[in-house]
C-alpha cells in the first residue's frame, strides 16, 4: 500500500496531489508537464516535497510535520527509466548484480541469475549495453531493479523508445513479474494502450493536480465522466495520435495453408502463417479500430475470425465509442456513435467481433 499527500513548488510548476495505491499495478497518466515524473521522484526520494506525507507499506518515509525523511537508498524502491540507465562499462550480469551487492544478505529475495533466466537474459550475460536491442536493455533494467528485492517498482515511461513489437514483449514480462513476485508497481506513461493493457487503476494528472482516479478504461476512455478537463487535455488526443491496440498473451497452435491458429485462453483465432512451433508463447496485438462489431452472426465474409462475446462496458469519447467485449479475453473495439446507435449496443448484449487474419500482429513473448 502506497499513500501520499504532498505539495512541491519549483519555479513555475506546482505539484499538489494525494492518493492511495494498492498492491496492484497503478498507472499515472497525463500530458507532458502534468507532474507524473515529479510525483514518482518524490516517492522514490530523489525529490523532497515542500510539505506533506508519504507512506510505503505502512511506514512513513516522509513527513514535514514529524520531520521524517528516509534517504532514497533506504526505501528499497526499484526504478526503471525510459532509457534503462544501464552502466555502459558493465556487462549484463554486473549491471543486474550492482544493486544486489549493496543490500544486506538478509533481505535478498532473488538471485540475479534466476532473474536473468526469468527475463530471458541468460544468453546475454557477457554482453555490454551497447550490444543489446532496446527491448533487451529494458529487460536488464527491470532485472536490476528487481535484484534489490524492492517493496515497490516505479516505471517511468519504460517503453517510450520501443517499437510495437518490443512494447508488447516488455508489457508481457511486466505482467509476469507482478504475477510471480507480487511487487506493487507504479507505471507512468502517455500511452493509452500501455495503461489499459497493464494497470488495474489509473490516476490522471493535469497541471500538477489529480483530475481522476478510476479503472483505466473508465478514466481514459469515458470523456463524459471527466468533463472538459479530458476533452481539452492533450492526453485525450490519442484518438488522433495513437489508436488503441489490444495486447494479449497467446500460444501458437497448428498451421494450415497460409494461416496459423493462436490460442488466447480458451479463444482460438486465425493469424497469418507464423514461422513458429506449436506451443510457443507469443504476444498478440489487435487494433481496436480493425475489428468490426456485429449485433448478429454475420454470413458470407472473407474475414477468418468471427468471435462471439458479451458487451461488458461502453464509453464514448470525441465522437467515437469504445466497447469492451468479454470473449474470454476482454477485447476493446472502436466504433462510431452512429454505428453504436444503429446496432443498439448496450451492456449485456451478445455481439460478434469480426477481423481478418492480417489484422493480427504476432510478436515473440
Amino acid at each position: 500500500m502506497i499513500s501520499f499527500d504532498l505539495k512541491l513548488k519549483r519555479y513555475d510548476f506546482s505539484l499538489d496531489v494525494s492518493g492511495e495505491f494498492d498492491d496492484g499495478i497503478t498507472a499515472i497518466f497525463g500530458p507532458s508537464g502534468a507532474g507524473k515524473s515529479t510525483l514518482l521522484n518524490c516517492i522514490a526520494g530523489s525529490l523532497r516535497p515542500d510539505a506533506g506525507r508519504i507512506e510505503l507499506d505502512g511506514g512513513v518515509v516522509f513527513s514535514s510535520v514529524d520531520a521524517v525523511w528516509t534517504a532514497p537508498d533506504k526505501r528499497r524502491i526499484g526504478i526503471v527509466y525510459q532509457d534503462g540507465a544501464l552502466f555502459p562499462h558493465l556487462d549484463v550480469q554486473r549491471n543486474i548484480e550492482f544493486g544486489y551487492r549493496l543490500i544486506p544478505q538478509a533481505i535478498r529475495r532473488f538471485d540475479p541469475l534466476d532473474l536473468a533466466e526469468f527475463l530471458g537474459l541468460s544468453a546475454l550475460l557477457a554482453r555490454k549495453p551497447g550490444e543489446l536491442s532496446g527491448g533487451e536493455r529494458q529487460r536488464v533494467a527491470i532485472a536490476r531493479a528487481l535484484a534489490i528485492s524492492p517493496g515497490l517498482l516505479l516505471l517511468d515511461e519504460p517503453l517510450a523508445s520501443l517499437d510495437a513489437a518490443r512494447r508488447g514483449s516488455i508489457l508481457n514480462y511486466l505482467r509476469r513479474v507482478h504475477a510471480e513476485f507480487k511487487i506493487p508497481m507504479i507505471y507512468v506513461s502517455h500511452s493509452i494502450t500501455e495503461v489499459v493493457s497493464i494497470a488495474s487503476k489509473a490516476m490522471l494528472l493535469r497541471d500538477g493536480s489529480v483530475v481522476g482516479f478510476d479503472r483505466p478504461s473508465a478514466l481514459l476512455l469515458r470523456a463524459a465522466a471527466l468533463g472538459d478537463v479530458v476533452a481539452t487535455d492533450p492526453a485525450a488526443e490519442y484518438t488522433r495520435a495513437e489508436r488503441f491496440e489490444n495486447i494479449l498473451d497467446g500460444v501458437i497452435g497448428e498451421s494450415t495453408g497460409h494461416s496459423t491458429m493462436v490460442r488466447i485462453g480458451d479463444l482460438e483465432i486465425s493469424t497469418r502463417r507464423q514461422n513458429r512451433n506449436p506451443g510457443e508463447k507469443i504476444v498478440v496485438s489487435l487494433g481496436a479500430s480493425q475489428i468490426i462489431l456485429a449485433s448478429s452472426m454475420p454470413q458470407n465474409l472473407s474475414a477468418r475470425n468471427i468471435v462471439k462475446g458479451t458487451v461488458a462496458q461502453v464509453w464514448s469519447s470525441d465522437g467515437l465509442v469504445f466497447t469492451q467485449v468479454d470473449a474470454g479475453p476482454k477485447i476493446i473495439v472502436e466504433i462510431t456513435e452512429n454505428a453504436m446507435t444503429e446496432l443498439g449496443v448496450t451492456v449485456g448484449n451478445d455481439v460478434f467481433l469480426v477481423f481478418k487474419s492480417s489484422s493480427v500482429d504476432v510478436f515473440d513473448a
